[in-house]
């Protein structure tokens, strides 16, 4: 991946990251399930909360901005893969 500039978004509305300062990641997420694992990792704590407008929970890991493309490529790989039965079914 080619050097990002600070602040440069990553991702959808469901999941996505950005880079606030050299070496921080902050991973945002409107889905419960995703902040539920992003919750479980150690390397990570809860940084923001939302109330107004829906669910929304942001975590700040100290990772770099690749690593969090990394990682959103698994979740939502994960997301797709675990719901693939379900639409099989209806």
């Amino acid at each position: 991946m080619a050097e990002t500039s600070l602040n440069t978004v990553v991702g959808d509305h469901d999941l996505c990251a950005w880079q606030p300062v050299r070496g921080v990641v902050w991973v945002q997420t409107r889905n419960p399930n995703h902040a539920r694992r992003l919750a479980k990792r150690s390397d990570g704590r809860l940084v923001a909360v939302g109330v107004a407008g829906g669910y929304l929970k942001t975590f700040e890991f100290l990772h770099s901005l690749t690593w969090a493309v990394r990682l959103l490529k698994r979740y939502v790989a994960a997301e797709t893969t675990a719901n693939a039965a379900l639409a099989r079914a209806i």
